[in-house]
């Protein structure tokens, strides 16, 4: 785990989050299931927040297989307007925030999917490299099958977006250890027996997931919750004013 991935670093971004005026507490209360009356105190409690958030992602991954089942979900999460991908996108931030990192790859990678089947390359990028920063190589089997799945998916994302030379050299990286190109494309994915673990190499060769040359860092990701907030804020305004 590198610096930037220590649980600790992140409490600061978590305080400072909460301690703003404009924190949506009641819509992440309704996204996590918790009671709006003592939501707020459950989110300033580290470990009532993280198991929240646990239950949420249990609860998305049960919708969300269902739905790419062609079953109609059988979770309340999957009513909520923004189910399945602008749900996922919020519990990945509220696994950051909360520090519950062993949530994010499965969850990274659906929104990563979601976003590549929507064309939106970049995005799926972005997420691609957060479920590879989220993993340790070799250490949990299920985990190196997400990064490499994540992995696989970014051969097609490159492919799409004009890198061919960039795709082949993932690919053939794939090949060498074992990896099915189209391992992306299970729900739960799992390696074959003769695979071999994550290596955490997440980008063949420096190939950046981004325009900007930058891999994804966990402060991107606070980043990209600041911008969840002021959507958030945004959306409450406008419900207020057509009430």
């Amino acid at each position: 785990m590198s610096e930037k991935q220590t649980p600790g670093a992140l409490t600061p971004s978590r305080d400072a989050a909460l301690a703003r005026p404009d924190f949506p507490v009641a819509r992440v209360a309704r996204r996590l299931g918790l009671d709006p009356r003592t939501a707020e105190v459950a989110l300033r409690d580290p470990d009532r927040a993280r198991e929240a958030v646990a239950r949420a992602a249990e609860a998305f991954v049960r919708a969300d297989d269902e739905r790419r089942a062609g079953r109609a979900p059988s979770t309340p999460i999957a009513l909520d307007p923004d189910f399945p991908t602008g749900v996922g996108m919020a519990l990945v931030g509220a696994a950051v925030l909360w520090e519950a990192r062993e949530l994010v790859p499965r969850i990274a990678l659906r929104v990563a999917k979601d976003h590549y089947e929507d064309g939106a390359d970049a995005l799926a990028a972005s997420y691609i490299a957060l479920v590879q920063e989220s993993v340790d190589p070799g250490e949990d089997p299920e985990a190196d099958a997400l990064a490499w799945a994540a992995q696989s998916l970014l051969v097609s994302v490159l492919q799409r977006s004009g890198a061919p030379a960039q795709a082949d050299a993932i690919a053939r990286d794939l090949a060498a250890h074992a990896i099915p190109i189209d391992l992306w494309r299970g729900d739960d994915p799992t390696l074959p027996d003769d695979s071999m673990a994550w290596h955490g190499g997440a980008f063949v060769g420096g190939i950046p997931p981004r325009r900007d040359e930058r891999s994804l860092s966990y402060e991107d990701v606070h980043d990209y919750l600041d911008t969840l907030l002021a959507d958030m804020r945004r959306e409450q305004q406008a419900e207020g004013d057509g009430a």
